[in-house]
């Protein structure tokens, strides 16, 4: 059988440690094993041949119209094609035979020197922006260890826990990286809030970096002014003032030796936050000596430029991501900053001239 795998988001460049990917697609790298295996013929990367099977996967939901638009010209060149992935439907899943094939078969796909995956899955916060408690459940579980995750070709590994702070098993993971003298990205937000002097010990003992490993990195989150979640340990609802939170527990990581130049804050902006808070939060984080990334809000089912409500987000916040993701704030304030301030230009320009067509409808009248 001829198949063919097209892999949506995945785009190859040039990283910082070696080899050359963004992040590889675990889920074609499963069905590639699994079709390897059975002595198939593969595909990839799929440029319009003529297949037998034609697997499709995107991560992100913002593909999906573009997918949709394409399907006729994919159906015409396969005689089967299975769309899948978190983008065109969260609840689409590999068939078990699929799911527990190796991970090396992931590596050798897209030829990468790293090793990359999950040690658990699932989320007990269960944000409302996020797709993960639909997708994977609000509880973590267990899927694999880091043993099981390790590249052969080098001693790094990429974590794509959801939430690894809130796991038990974090700590096994922590000591076996440890011990088998592993480098580490845990490359999705942890939650500031779970952070104990036990956790702040174990994560200050391992050789965390970002993806790349080109610098010391662990990635946090702050969403939202106020947090609002169930505790793993009692059951129970708490809340967390996070404009008291997160200054604590950067002081509590700088106590067990993480600076907090160490630390990378991924900041949502367009979902329920006005312009003070974002600029409140920011200034926070910076004048802590912490990194700031800038996630704007896009709903569940990829709709860019509307907030939590589906209403139209305020007119800073694609001008803020820009700003912050851009290093805007080294050279100018956000106030100065040329395309925010042009589309508040343009914005009063539109209610003037609505302003004066109303008068002149009046008028008429």
């Amino acid at each position: 059988m001829r198949i063919g795998i097209l892999d949506i988001d995945t785009k190859k460049e040039k990283m910082g440690h070696g080899k050359h990917e963004k992040f590889p697609n675990l889920a074609c790298g499963k069905i590639f094993g699994y079709h390897m295996e059975r002595g198939d013929e593969i595909v990839y990367p799929w440029k319009g041949e003529r297949v037998d099977k034609l697997y499709i996967s995107t991560i992100f939901s913002w593909s999906r119209q573009a997918l949709e638009r394409q399907m006729p010209y994919f159906k015409s060149r396969a005689d089967e094609v299975v769309v899948g992935g978190t983008g065109a439907d969260w609840r689409s899943k590999l068939p078990p035979e699929m799911e527990n094939i190796g991970h090396q078969w992931t590596y050798d796909l897209y030829d990468i020197d790293y090793g990359i995956g999950f040690t658990i899955r699932g989320c007990h916060v269960g944000c409302s922006f996020c797709v993960v408690p639909r997708k994977e459940g609000l509880r973590e579980y267990r899927v694999a260890t880091v043993g099981e995750l390790v590249n052969p070709r080098s001693n790094h590994l990429v974590l794509l826990n959801n939430n690894s702070l809130a796991d038990i098993g974090f700590f096994e993971d922590v000591e076996e990286i440890r011990e088998r003298g592993l480098t580490v990205n845990w490359n999705q937000a942890n939650d500031i809030t779970l952070v104990t002097d036990r956790h702040a010990e174990a994560l200050a003992s391992v050789k965390y970096y970002n993806f790349a490993k080109t610098s010391r990195m662990l990635h946090f989150s702050w969403d939202q002014m106020i947090k609002r979640k169930i505790d793993p340990a009692t059951g129970q609802r708490v809340e967390y003032v996070m404009s008291k939170t997160v200054p604590e527990q950067i002081a509590r990581l700088k106590a067990h030796g993480i600076p907090p130049h160490h630390l990378t804050f991924y900041m949502l902006i367009g979902f329920d936050t006005t312009l003070e808070e974002d600029m409140h939060r920011f200034r926070t984080l910076r004048e802590l000596g912490c990194e700031v990334y800038a996630m704007q809000f896009r709903d569940l089912n990829g709709k860019n430029g509307v907030d939590g409500k589906g209403n139209p987000q305020l007119p800073h916040v694609r001008h803020l991501k820009k700003w912050v993701n851009g290093r805007g704030f080294k050279a100018c304030s956000f106030e100065e900053f040329r395309p925010y301030m042009d589309e508040i230009e343009r914005r009063e320009k539109d209610q003037r001239e609505q302003a004066a067509q109303t008068a002149l409808d009046l008028f008429a009248v």
